[in-house]
Parts: C-alpha cells; sequence; structure tokens
C-alpha cells in the first residue's frame, strides 16, 4: 500500500535521453534541443522535481555523460544521477533500473517536455494501484492500412485503439524481472509495457493529456517552439 502523499517519494523516474533523434532532422541528439533557456532533457528534469520527484534517473547517450551532467551543473539540478545508456532502449533502461532503488520506477522519454502534474499524479497512482500502467490517447483519426504500392487499402478499426505515452509506472522488482525474462529469451521491444504484457500481467491505461507529445520530427519542433513563445519567459 502507497500512501498518496508520498507516492513521488517512493518512484525512481528514468528519464530516458540516450537516442539518436534521427527522425527530428536536426545534426544535434533532439533531447540537446533547447526549450526555455536550457537543454529538453533539463527542462524535463526540472518539470519532474517540481511535481515532488525526489530521485531522477538521467540515461544518457555514452558519449553525453559528461557533457550532461555539467548542464545539470550549469542550470542548478541536483541529486540527479547520470546513467551512460546502451545499445538500444530496451538496454539503456536496464542500465537505468541498476541505478533504482524505490519501491516504484517511473519511465519517461526526455523528449516529452509537456507532462502536466496531474497526468504524471494519475499514472503514478495507477501504478502504484495495479504495478503497471501507463499514459495514453485514444486514437481520433481515422486508420487506413497502405498496400506495398503505396495505395489505401482497409480501414482500421480505431475502437479500442490507444496511443500510448509515457511516464509508464512499474513496481520496480516486476519491471526489473520482466527485463531480464526478455534478455534471456533473446526478445527485444522498444516499449516497456510489452515486456510486462509477455508475463501475462495486465497494464492499466490512464488517459492523458494530447499534449504530452514526443518529439520526434520536424513539425513537432515547431510545435515546442509555439509553445515556447506562450510559456515561457
Amino acid at each position: 500500500m502507497h500512501c498518496e502523499d508520498t507516492l513521488t517519494e517512493q518512484v525512481d523516474v528514468l528519464v530516458m535521453a540516450a537516442g539518436t533523434g534521427s527522425r527530428m532532422g536536426v545534426t544535434e541528439r533532439k533531447q540537446w534541443l533547447t526549450l526555455c533557456g536550457c537543454p529538453v532533457f533539463v527542462y524535463v528534469l526540472k518539470r519532474l522535481i517540481s511535481f515532488g520527484v525526489t530521485s531522477c534517473i538521467l540515461v544518457v547517450h555514452p558519449e553525453d555523460v559528461k557533457r550532461s551532467r555539467d548542464q545539470l551543473l550549469l542550470h542548478g539540478v541536483t541529486g540527479c544521477v547520470v546513467v551512460a545508456g546502451g545499445q538500444d532502449r530496451q538496454a539503456s533502461v536496464m542500465r537505468g533500473l541498476s541505478a533504482c532503488t524505490l519501491p516504484l520506477v517511473a519511465v519517461h522519454d526526455a523528449a516529452r517536455p509537456f507532462l502536466s502534474l496531474a497526468d504524471f499524479m494519475a499514472v503514478l497512482k495507477a501504478g502504484a494501484e495495479y504495478d503497471a500502467a501507463t499514459l495514453g490517447h485514444p486514437v481520433r483519426d481515422t486508420l487506413k492500412r497502405m498496400d506495398d504500392a503505396g495505395n489505401v487499402g482497409a480501414n482500421v478499426d480505431r475502437g479500442g485503439v490507444w496511443a500510448v505515452q509515457t511516464p509508464q509506472v512499474f513496481e520496480r522488482r516486476l519491471l526489473t524481472d520482466a527485463h531480464r525474462d526478455a534478455e534471456q529469451a533473446g526478445i527485444s521491444v522498444t516499449d516497456d509495457t510489452a515486456l510486462i504484457e509477455r508475463l501475462g500481467i495486465p497494464v492499466r491505461i490512464v488517459q492523458g493529456s494530447k499534449w504530452n507529445v514526443k518529439l520526434t520530427d520536424p513539425d513537432d519542433l515547431e510545435f515546442m517552439r509555439q509553445w515556447e513563445a506562450i510559456h515561457c519567459e
């Protein structure tokens, strides 16, 4: 049982910033794009700390460890552990887990800087209650399947289809066991909930804001700049 008043003190938050961000169309890794005067990952960490989180683990590209620590120091972010990531996201999460000690772990993309306190607390409470939970948003657009020639094929029923977001919150030992089991089986995934599901354990989905977008392509960069113009002094 977890007391709601202290949930933020019972979770290690893994902020994943080890990817290359090749689809963004910029020469710098996207987590180094600036938002409100600091790198995106620093902005995300500050936001989490403002939510009351007491333990953050930043997982970065191995080449960025010292540079990341220097940026945290420059922007006054203290107490954050910096870990070198692995060859892919799954390996990077596993490395981050090795630095976790608290009962719960939340895995969050550094490229999702617009997470709200309400969404964070909602998924954190669900993770504490059900051992596995993720933010998500129901798909609203009409979905089409494209054929090999690039033409519209069949419609895809969007009923019950959700776009998964982060954070994803888990009981720490459960997520660790799921990663170890997948590693031994030679299974690779890009989403931690898939590792839990393959063990036959249900994952609770919590509806989050559609604005909790992931910076992925140039259109997202334009959105970020427009958001910055409104919210940053």
